[in-house]
């Protein structure tokens, strides 16, 4: 009579190094995951930021073309809320050496827990007068 071959399993060394593995692979897996979460959050915010900034640019241009009301040079802080946050912005409005054109220059934080975080975004943009 023939004697069967025992059948051999792994050995304890064999598992640990294939749970090494595992370990490894699956925080490499993780890091990546919240790298790109947090990636996708700075970049919602940043544009965030930008539409806040675009907006204070046409507000103005629309000041100017309703009220017929001509731009004055200086520096004004508005609190915003947009995209269900708060947004503070600071825009800057000077002369430039042509007498019926504007540099404005429009500066967004972010509101965290009433801290202003950034500047985010900044834009500048030339308005003109009619």
């Amino acid at each position: 009579m023939r004697a069967r071959p025992a059948s051999r399993g792994f050995t304890l060394l064999e598992l640990l190094v294939a749970l090494a593995v595992l370990a490894l692979v699956s925080m490499a897996v993780f890091t990546q995951g919240g790298n790109t979460a947090r990636q996708l959050h700075e970049m919602e915010v940043r544009t965030f930021a930008r539409w806040v900034a675009e907006n204070e640019v046409a507000k103005l241009h629309l000041a100017r073309l309703v009220e017929q009301d001509p731009i004055r040079a200086g520096v004004s802080r508005d609190l915003v809320t947009y995209g269900e946050r708060a947004w503070r912005v600071v825009t800057e409005t000077e002369s430039t050496e042509y007498p019926r054109l504007h540099r404005v220059e429009v500066t967004v934080f972010a509101l965290e827990d009433g801290n202003e975080v950034g500047p985010v975004d900044t834009l500048t943009a030339f308005l003109g007068e009619q």
